[in-house]
């Protein structure tokens, strides 16, 4: 078995509009994986209608079981299953789309992303399968007026969620601004440097 097939990328998608440049960059990023001959699994959390608001009975539960919550079963097998997390998203409001921190909410939960031993004053990550994460984002506005509002998207995946997988895991950032205005040739641009992130890595 060669290297790049003991990796196994499970690809996380968030965009609602079937034509949009956000599925452009998915695509990008499954057919590098392709490419370079990695076993992936592709999340496409609004073609298959997820839910991302929390239940009353859910956020009573939020400590319970993993395996008392069988609605999301099939996203912690996933999440499980692999050692590294992508994921596509527009940034909207400095931040992923409403239904991505759903499936947050909703699949990172005790058990399977987290742990409180009793007694404990906080949680301890369980995602140790994880050793890579990387995100691939646009933003309508430019770099500046991002960095201004403080890249809180960026801290809760790099920083946040990224305590909760290996101590060893690597993070990765790729974002286009500017989108508003960007052109044929930018947009062109930054779907061959997703692609040769992809295809190196």
């Amino acid at each position: 078995m060669t290297a790049a097939l003991e990796r196994r990328v499970l690809v996380v998608y968030a965009h609602p509009v079937p034509e949009s440049f956000g599925a452009a960059i998915r695509d990008e990023v499954i057919d590098a994986l392709v490419s370079a001959e990695v076993e992936h699994q592709l999340v496409d959390l609004y073609a298959e209608g997820f839910e991302p608001a929390l239940t009353v009975d859910e956020k009573r539960n939020h400590l319970g079981s993993a395996a008392d919550k069988p609605q999301v079963a099939t996203h912690i097998a996933s999440l499980r299953w692999a050692t590294e997390l992508v994921f596509v998203y527009p940034t909207w409001w400095s931040g992923a789309p409403a239904m991505l921190k759903g499936w947050f909410d909703r699949v990172w939960i005790n058990e399977v992303a987290f742990a409180l031993p009793e007694g404990a004053s906080s949680i301890a990550g369980r995602l140790h399968n994880i050793d890579a994460i990387t995100v691939v984002t646009t933003h309508g506005s430019g770099r500046l007026r991002n960095r201004v509002q403080g890249r809180g998207g960026r801290r809760m995946i790099l920083r946040g969620l990224r305590t909760m997988c290996g101590l060893r895991c690597r993070t990765h950032w790729m974002a286009m601004h500017d989108m508003d205005r960007a052109t044929d040739r930018a947009r062109s641009e930054f779907l061959e440097r997703v692609r040769g992130h992809f295809t190196q890595s």
